[in-house]
């Protein structure tokens, strides 16, 4: 698919190659379209493309997404070339292609899809899927299927030239990795850089396009790649295996509900550079539009808890409450002070009288004695129930306080997450300003090509009216040499002998 800008560089140096047309390889492309899909023998087509693309006098290291069905052939043709097919999960090459490209290459000519499917019938009758009205991910999910069912059954063919290696054990020992696949392909594996495998040569894709009914589709799939002894056969797969699975259960366990994924833009009328501008903006604003809705919802918890938990009012009646009983308390202990003083005063007027009745003394001091025991308790009473009070007072005061210093400290985080929500917006508008000036060159192109038309329109029209002119010439010319005659009307007929 891509051109000399790619060619015996470092993927470091590709810069955005990747992003312009001109880097494509009209070459490659024609020649891609010209050769089936599924391909087991040679082709003038292919042997041509191989021999420009792999030329057998040096050594040549390529990287093909779409050739997965052509190993066999690629074998055939140059007995000396050796193939590594990196295979991966499913559901993280789905979730990657729904991102970046499509195995399709809608975005570089006239979609594969329909040769796949007719290729696909013939090579696997009964196993291939009819996908013209499959969602993205499962037409996405075919090729991969499919494409890896060939490069396996390449592989039985030429065991010794063509080596499977899985993406996952890759990724758990790469020096290891590399230096196999080195070996397998006659070189030094000791002959390795290992600060250059901890590079990042492109963009990693931690967003998932895959919703949760994409995923659910897949997940048969991934079982079935985990369970293939073609592909984890070695010593020490098995251990590991699970591993791999468990991780990759974790990583999709949460994603996104709804209808199955669809890109935003066609993909065969929109360019490689507006396409990637036109995805950043949505994946930008969707993770805005996420981050906000959940903030949004965690301030509207956070202000329901607050007037839950806003118990002031509660606790200034519970004060008012205290404060009453204890003036009650007070007249209370205040009335049996009068009492008691009317009692004392009552038993001098008693002891007055016992003088002239002794016959009630008894009487008067068991009374008395009565009189006291209520009193003291009623003081002990007053006394116990006062101290209570002040009690539950200083801790609803200490209560209220915390209260106050709680209402302070949410008025404060209810502010800062006002600020977040500011720059939410400004980052939701931002966006769209991006989204229309997409809008905006689209259709600065389009009136580009309007004033071309307009102008090469009178050019065409000219051009076209010379032809009754180079006519006349030509019947001028035959008069001249004697072929012809015109008569006395002007008429050119055949000259009379």
């Amino acid at each position: 698919m891509w051109g000399e800008q790619t060619w015996d560089k470092l993927p470091s140096e590709f810069g955005d190659v990747f992003s312009r047309t001109d880097a494509i390889s009209a070459a490659g492309i024609f020649a891609h379209k010209q050769i089936p899909l599924f391909l087991d023998s040679n082709t003038p087509q292919m042997r041509a493309f191989l021999d420009e693309t792999l030329p057998r006098n040096r050594s040549v290291v390529a990287k093909l997404i779409r050739g997965a069905g052509r190993l066999a052939a690629f074998l055939e043709h140059d007995p000396d070339l050796k193939i590594v097919h990196l295979v991966r999960n499913p559901l993280d090459v789905v979730n990657s292609a729904l991102l970046h490209f499509s195995f399709f290459g809608g975005e570089f000519h006239k979609s594969d899809e329909a040769r796949f499917e007719a290729e696909a019938q013939s090579k696997f009758p009964g196993v291939c899927r009819q996908i013209e009205t499959e969602p993205e991910s499962i037409k996405a999910l075919e090729w991969w299927r499919l494409m890896n069912e060939a490069a396996l059954k390449s592989a039985e063919q030429y065991s010794d030239r063509l080596m499977v290696y899985p993406y996952e054990r890759l990724m758990e020992d790469v020096a290891g990795g590399m230096a196999e696949i080195i070996s397998f392909l006659g070189g030094q594996g000791t002959a390795i850089n290992e600060e250059l495998l901890s590079e990042k040569v492109g963009p990693v894709t931690h967003y998932k396009c895959v919703r949760a009914c994409d995923r659910d589709e897949i997940m048969p799939f991934v079982n079935d790649y985990f369970s293939d002894q073609r592909i984890f056969s070695r010593e020490g797969d098995a251990s590991h295996v699970s591993a791999w699975r468990s991780k990759l259960h974790e990583k999709y366990a949460a994603c996104v509900a709804g209808p199955p994924f669809a890109p935003g833009l066609v993909r065969n009328l929109a360019p490689t550079v507006v396409r990637n501008i036109a995805a950043k903006a949505q994946q930008e604003a969707h993770s805005a539009r996420v981050a906000g809705e959940g903030q949004v919802v965690q301030i509207v918890d956070k202000v329901a808890k607050r007037q839950k938990a806003d118990v002031v009012p509660m606790l200034e009646k519970a004060i008012s409450e205290v404060v009453s009983l204890k003036s009650e308390l007070e007249s209370t202990n205040t009335n049996q002070l009068k009492r008691l003083l009317e009692l004392e005063k009552s038993n001098e007027d008693l002891h007055q009288q016992c003088q002239l009745f002794s016959e009630h003394n008894e009487a008067l001091e068991k009374k008395i004695r009565q009189a006291e025991k209520a009193r003291m308790e009623a003081q002990y009473a007053s006394e116990r129930d006062l101290k209570a009070a002040q009690a539950l007072i200083s801790k609803l005061r200490d209560r209220v306080t915390r209260l106050q210093d709680e209402r302070d400290s949410k008025k404060k985080d209810f502010e800062k997450l006002r600020v977040e929500m500011r720059s939410i917006e400004d980052k939701l508008r931002k966006s769209d300003v991006r989204l229309r000036s997409a809008a905006s060159d689209r259709e600065r192109y389009r009136q580009q090509l309007t004033e071309l038309s307009a102008v090469l329109a009178p050019r065409l029209s000219t051009i076209a009216s010379l032809r009754p002119l180079r006519f006349v010439l030509r019947q001028r010319q035959r008069v001249k040499a004697g072929l012809v005659e015109v008569d006395a009307n002007g008429v050119v007929g055949p000259r009379s002998k």
